[in-house]
């Protein structure tokens, strides 16, 4: 006799993975299309059939433990040739959602960035702390003379908020994935019982993982929506180049001494990384705004989650090419003004980052890293 199991649906999940977007799963009736047709899909346990299932029935625990609904690039293909109109790849995105907010801490920041009316307060926060900390250290003015930012904001008010800030968005991360990491363990695709030492763990599984993921060869494979490669490409590493660019910065003015290092000349290499890294950030984002208009009556319907998510990061590139056009045009009040804008902006990504869009990029690659380490590969 085949083994019984007790199936303990989750209304409200079900609800909840509607409001992310997923309000179309209802209209599967197990066809199978979309496992067909994903390139993606291993061919042992395929997905996103079997997720479909699951969804409608509110089978919570497995879905959050289950490393093929990050496996998923939301390609659409499946949404494209399902028959029935259910959008797989919306109902996919939308119990991606779900599960980030489910696992990084803490929930009530989850629950604001997942709704529109607590957007005003979200940036409220930082508007208002950075507005504080320039008034009682005297900087809530225009200063005269060249444009120079850290004569605005200092370098000793910005930078110790954002180092505080990234530490506890490191320690909501790492909670968040280690959580992540077990419920998969003891979730459907269990892994195999392995003495692998660190080294080779992360030689077998995490280095070939993390190279697929800077070649970006998994958007490669979908077919009818191409220019998603483009975009996340373009937005991968504008925001790599940014990084290595604030790398760099930190490590001249903190480990080696050099103050004076900022402003950087138009010609230096670490300013034309950093102005390349802009560029490739707003062409990317324009790309992902343009496809999700035209997507919108068609393939997939763009969530609150990722409107927010983009726009954001768009503003953030836009200020920052504004902040800098406006200082090599000496236009003081406008260049200090999108100068605070683009701070404010780059602390909502930053702070908020467990809870939005940006999480996908870190438990995508986790998922990833388990997928091959237990076997799950196509």
């Amino acid at each position: 006799m085949a083994d019984r199991r007790l199936i303990e649906p989750d209304m409200n999940f079900i609800k909840k993975v509607a409001g992310f977007g997923g309000d179309t799963l209802k209209k599967c009736f197990q066809c199978a299309t979309c496992s067909v047709v994903c390139n993606l899909s291993p061919d042992r346990n395929p997905f996103p059939r079997k997720e479909m299932i699951w969804a409608s029935w509110g089978l919570k625990d497995r879905l959050l433990t289950d490393p093929d609904v990050w496996l998923c690039h939301q390609c659409n293909d499946c949404s494209t040739y399902c028959p029935r109109g259910a959008k797989p790849g919306d109902a996919l995105a939308a119990i991606r959602n779900y599960s980030f907010m489910h696992y990084a801490s803490p929930g009530f920041l989850g629950k604001a960035l997942s709704q529109g009316r607590y957007l005003p307060l979200l940036l409220a926060f930082p508007i208002v702390l950075f507005l504080f900390l320039l008034g009682i250290t005297g900087h809530l003015n225009i200063p005269e003379g060249e444009i120079v930012f850290k004569k605005f904001v200092p370098h000793t008010i910005v930078d110790p908020v954002f180092i505080l800030v990234s530490i506890l968005v490191f320690i909501s991360i790492v909670v968040g994935v280690k959580r992540f990491w077990k419920g998969m363990k003891n979730g459907v695709h269990p892994s195999e019982s392995r003495n692998l030492s660190f080294l080779d763990f992360v030689k077998s599984h995490v280095i070939p993982v993390i190279v697929d993921v800077f070649k970006h060869s998994k958007f490669k494979d979908c077919e009818e929506n191409r220019p998603r490669y483009l975009a996340h490409f373009m937005i991968f590493y504008g925001f790599a180049a940014l990084a290595i660019v604030t790398g760099i910065v930190f490590i001249g003015i903190y480990l080696l001494g050099l103050h004076e290092m900022l402003p950087l000349s138009q010609l230096n290499p670490i300013k034309l990384l950093a102005n390349l890294g802009a560029v490739a950030l707003f062409i990317g984002c324009t790309i992902v705004i343009s496809n999700r208009l035209k997507a919108e009556e068609d393939k997939s319907r763009s969530t609150y989650l990722d409107w927010v998510f983009i726009i954001m990061v768009y503003l953030v590139a836009i200020s920052g090419i504004l902040t800098e056009v406006t200082r090599l045009f000496d236009v003081a009040v406008l260049a200090y003004t999108f100068y605070f804008v683009h701070l404010v902006l780059v602390f909502y990504l930053i702070a908020y980052l467990p809870f939005s869009k940006f999480a996908h990029f870190i438990y995508r690659t986790v998922a990833l890293v388990y997928a091959s380490y237990s076997g799950r590969e196509k």
